[in-house]
């Protein structure tokens, strides 16, 4: 009995690896193409990157046509005499241009801050890239871990199926008690109520699977290379999470844009100058003349306003500009201390979790050999039917939680990689075609009269 038992746990505990299997790195890649709510991100980065435009509009013309029509009739009706005048009508038509010429460096500060807000939500689409990866590789060992529970469980429930059955034939001859066979019926029962509770977990599992990657699982195998992406102490992990980390990177282009804005604000107390110029052509026609009047008009000329008082909307609008600068730098420090936080956390959980396998490998060695020892102590009547059901569940609980550790370590070296910056697709060289922000965002930025986007 101990060898088929032996030869079941083994077959749960090992993760299948079919030809058609699907890796983590084929899941996250699919995740990275189909998941929604990346790609919703990603539109609205495409709709961040339109402040480009429209801050650069500062610097370029407006140009207006305008056109008219009038057609004027005068009557007095005075008590010594009426006068009629048939009037005139006209057509008026005219061409306006305006190119600003200087605008206090409000425009210049502007176009930086809008840069620098944009690089600081390119970041942003990288930390949901990142938790979109997270959650897509959590739900794949979610999977496997639920997955070798409900093999182990089935396992388990048909091993005391079979032990309920030798009980059963044993009382019928003597050879044991009826509390005997009430405690190898309880323990089956209570294998199959765990047996439908692991299905459960596992159909949950497969349910969060295909919300966040798209398609069903299929034959998933334990990742056997991921440790090549992983650092080699806390130290290393950290101060590439510096330089790297997104949450770090945003926070600091949020700094750059809220210092830009300040000096845009101000920027209002300075003279405005505008170049300006006009072409227009009026016709006028008479009513009782002959020949119709046309007038060509062109004219240009240099318009300056210097602001003297807005009833201190425009301070106003500064001081809030600074404060928010304020915000900006203490987001700054919070993020840095936040990542340095997920980084020793995750380093001490990949840590531990990878000790625990280990601790958890030399439970199941030490369970397998007592459950020999209690069946052969059980057959000498050293032992009771008790015992061995209770050397049964002890070993089915540490193959138990050796799956869990394994499925916490991965998971955990998942949220390493994240908090250093590194689970990206790029980074994890994932099969994808890689999204360019900085391209959509150089292509934006020059855009002058297009209506179009592309999708």
């Amino acid at each position: 009995m101990k060898k088929g038992f032996l030869s079941a746990l083994l077959i749960a505990t090992t993760l299948s690896g079919a030809a058609q299997a699907e890796t983590i790195f084929e899941a996250m890649g699919s995740a990275y193409e189909n998941n929604p709510t990346l790609q919703a991100q990603r539109a609205y980065l495409r709709s961040i990157d339109e402040k480009a435009a429209i801050a650069r509009s500062g610097f370029r013309p407006t140009i207006s046509l305008n056109g008219g029509y009038n057609d004027l009739k005068t009557n007095d009706d005075l008590e010594t005499s009426t006068t009629v005048n048939e009037g005139q009508t006209g057509t008026t038509i005219s061409a306006d241009i305006t190119q600003p010429v200087f605008s206090g460096f409000s425009t210049v500060n502007t176009v930086k801050s809008t840069d620098s807000a944009i690089r600081a939500q390119q970041n942003s689409l990288m930390n949901v890239e990142q938790e979109t990866l997270l959650s897509a590789s959590t739900a794949y060992f979610d999977v496997i871990q639920n997955k070798a529970i409900v093999d182990l469980q089935k396992n388990n429930e048909k091993l005391l199926k079979k032990r309920l059955d030798e009980t059963l034939e044993r009382f019928k001859v003597g050879e044991v008690t009826r509390t005997d066979v009430s405690q190898a019926r309880a323990r089956y029962s209570s294998a199959q109520a765990d047996r439908i509770d692991s299905e459960g977990t596992l159909e949950s599992s497969i349910a969060e699977y295909v919300r966040i990657i798209g398609n069903e699982p299929k034959d998933l195998t334990e990742p056997g290379d991921i440790n090549k992406y992983l650092p080699k102490d806390f130290r290393s992990a950290y101060e590439y999470a510096k330089e790297h980390n997104y949450s770090i990177q945003e926070a600091r282009h949020q700094l750059d844009s809220q210092t830009y804005n300040v000096a845009a604000q101000t920027g209002a107390l300075l003279p405005v100058v505008n170049l300006t110029g006009s072409v227009s052509k009026n016709n006028s026609d008479p009513h009782g003349y002959d020949g119709e009047h046309t007038t060509d008009n062109v004219e240009w000329g240099v318009n300056m306003s210097v602001p003297l008082y807005s009833a201190g909307e425009t301070r106003a609008k500064i001081r809030q500009s600074k404060y928010q600068k304020w915000q900006a730098q203490e987001n700054v420090l919070a993020a840095e201390r936040q990542v340095r936080y997920d980084i020793k956390n995750a380093w001490e959980f990949m840590v531990t979790n990878k000790a625990r396998i280990s601790s958890i490998k030399d439970q199941v060695k030490a369970n397998e050999v007592a459950l020999d020892g209690v069946q052969k102590e059980e057959a000498l009547g050293n032992r009771t039917i008790l015992d061995v059901l209770n050397a049964y569940q002890e070993l089915l609980n540490s193959n138990v939680e050796e799956v869990k550790a394994k499925r916490d370590y991965y998971v955990s070296s998942m949220q390493l990689l994240m908090a250093m910056g590194k689970l990206t697709a790029k980074d994890l060289e994932l099969e994808v075609e890689l999204y360019d922000a900085q391209k959509y965002y150089d292509e934006t930025k020059g855009k002058w009269l297009t209506l179009s986007i592309d999708d």
